[in-house]
């Protein structure tokens, strides 16, 4: 799977202390190992839709995915093979406000 970075996401990984940091790292290698039917299937994840919420930007369906413990990573998925990870939110209940 292709992963692309936002800039939101690149400032809150950069702020994160390193235990979140180290945790994106190891998201994000699993991520590029991944397909789309293994995303969905993989337990640790938790990949889940945002219902009513899309991305302003491209329009689409907004998911969050676990990084570590008590964060959340907000994606969108581009052309099928695409994951976008668009903001991190080292406070699990704020990846959930509008």
């Amino acid at each position: 799977m292709r992963v692309e970075v936002r800039p939101e996401f690149d400032k809150a990984v950069i702020a994160a202390e390193i235990p979140i940091r180290k945790a994106v790292a190891k998201v994000f290698k699993l991520l590029r190992s991944l397909n789309m039917v293994q995303l969905w299937q993989y337990p640790g994840l938790n990949f889940e839709k945002l219902h009513g919420m899309i991305e302003p930007v491209s329009g689409q369906q907004l998911y969050s995915i676990r990084v570590p413990g008590s964060a959340r990573a907000v994606t969108c998925l581009l052309d099928g093979s695409t994951i976008v990870l668009i903001s991190l939110h080292t406070q699990h209940d704020n990846a959930y406000r509008r």
